[in-house]
């Protein structure tokens, strides 16, 4: 069974993302068995801390792909890519035109591409593309 793992920002910059995650889980669910992801997945969890990151690292370290929204800050996020990496599951880093992602998510030998996007219909036939090795 093949799963991938759609996650972003959720706190300071998620909401203006969930269209994005939205549309990340429906194109998603057209080339993996099982979609895991930041909407509606984890974004109202009532778990403690502590539950969340192992609920976590259970769902990365079990996936064949991980795709992370990377436009913005977010220190979960980088560290859900150590995680990928530590278990050498391959990433997608998404990054919005004209933003520059972190050298770390640049660089991490997972992140197997970057993809610029300028709206979710670039996003969309971009991503549509690059998932097919991991189908």
């Amino acid at each position: 069974m093949s799963k991938v793992y759609v996650f972003g920002p959720i706190h300071l910059f998620g909401k203006s993302y969930l269209p994005i995650y939205r549309h990340l889980t429906k194109l998603c669910k057209k080339h993996f068995d099982k979609v895991i992801g930041t909407y509606p997945d984890f974004w109202n969890s009532k778990e403690s801390p502590q539950e969340f990151y192992g609920r976590t690292y259970k769902t990365i370290t079990d996936c064949d792909l991980f795709i992370g929204e990377v436009s913005s800050p977010s220190i979960g996020v980088g560290m859900e890519f150590q995680m990928a990496q530590e278990h050498g599951i391959p990433c997608i880093a998404l990054c919005k035109k004209g933003i520059k992602p972190s050298k770390m998510i640049a660089g991490i030998p997972c992140t197997k591409k970057i993809i610029y996007y300028k709206d979710i219909a670039d996003l969309s036939k971009q991503l549509e593309k690059a998932v097919k090795q991991w189908e």
